[in-house]
């Protein structure tokens, strides 16, 4: 997607590999078994969790790269 100017970003537990694969913007998040959910949380806890994930990527698509970045969990 990047490639044809679309930006993108990949949440991801395993950002080395993100990284290695050719992802631009890429956002640690979560754990290798639930990168974008936690089971240990309550119902409340879990959307309001996954509702930062979506602005965490929002923002780093919004973000200018010339290069590609590993953004940290906020």
């Amino acid at each position: 997607m990047e490639k044809n100017g679309i930006p993108a970003a990949l949440l991801t537990a395993m950002t080395s590999m993100a990284k290695v694969a050719g992802a631009n913007r890429i956002l640690a998040s979560g754990l290798i078994p639930h990168a974008v959910g936690d089971p240990s949380r309550t119902l409340d806890e879990e959307i309001a969790w996954r509702k930062g994930q979506v602005t965490k990527a929002l923002n780093a698509v919004a973000t200018p790269l010339d290069e590609a970045q590993i953004f940290p969990d906020w």
